[in-house]
């Protein structure tokens, strides 16, 4: 048996990085069918360089994020070793579909940096497709990790539906305004699409790093709730 988590989304929007994944995981037993599943996961945590996400295998992204939980992490190789690692440790241990679940499991970060000796926010993603290497996205281009389920017609149906809603920070006044805005957009991405996917629950949690170096987890959000309530803290994992 082996569990699987989807749906993980990452937008840079320059003053600060909304992660954004939906909150079930699903028990699969060896034919492929469900055998339980929760939508109370928590699926964004904090490191220290900043907020990470995932979807895929729940095996594999329980180890990597318990190492990235408890190693102080300084820079992005160290992040790339431990997901490399933590495949190596992961084969076997899900019989005949590991390697398939390898394939379907990636996970999207944030971190800062200072380039031209301004502070800027990377949103980075490593999954199987891209090789040996992180993917970064620019501001107000979507990072997804789709639902296992999901085709090429589908994965480029979300990114679309995101690309044309998403809004640049300048046309909010404030942080929150934004940050709600772009919550009830993913919020209602999730209830629509969720139905087609078993795997994705209609609930949903938002993690956010802002420039300043404040980051905040919401608590899972239910299809009920009208708002998202974060608590920014600069405190380090």
């Amino acid at each position: 048996m082996c569990g699987h988590m989807t749906i993980a989304i990452g937008i840079n929007f320059g003053a600060y990085i909304l992660l954004a994944a939906d909150t079930r995981t699903t028990l699969y037993g060896r034919n492929g069918r469900i055998i339980s599943y929760t939508d109370e996961s928590v699926k964004i945590q904090k490191t220290s360089m900043g907020l990470i996400t995932g979807a895929g295998s729940t095996p594999l992204l329980n180890s990597v994020n318990t190492r990235l939980s408890k190693e102080k992490i300084t820079n992005t190789d160290q992040i790339l070793r431990i997901i490399f690692e933590e495949r190596q440790n992961y084969q076997g241990s899900c019989g005949a579909v590991a390697e398939q679940n390898i394939k379907l499991t990636g996970l999207i970060f944030t971190y800062k940096t200072v380039q031209d000796s301004d502070a800027k926010l990377r949103l980075g993603i490593i999954h199987p497709s891209l090789g040996n290497k992180i993917g970064l996205h620019e501001e107000n281009c979507p990072a997804l990790i789709s639902p296992f389920e999901a085709t090429e017609e589908d994965v480029d149906s979300i990114v679309d539906f995101l690309k044309k809603a998403i809004k640049p920070f300048r046309e909010f006044t404030t942080l929150s305004d934004s940050i709600q805005y772009h919550w009830l957009v993913i919020a209602k991405l999730i209830q629509r699409i969720q139905p087609a996917f078993p795997s994705i629950s209609s609930y949903c949690q938002i993690g956010v790093h802002a420039l300043d170096g404040l980051r905040g987890i919401s608590s899972v959000l239910k299809d009920t709730d009208l708002s998202a309530s974060i608590n920014l803290t600069g405190d380090l994992s």
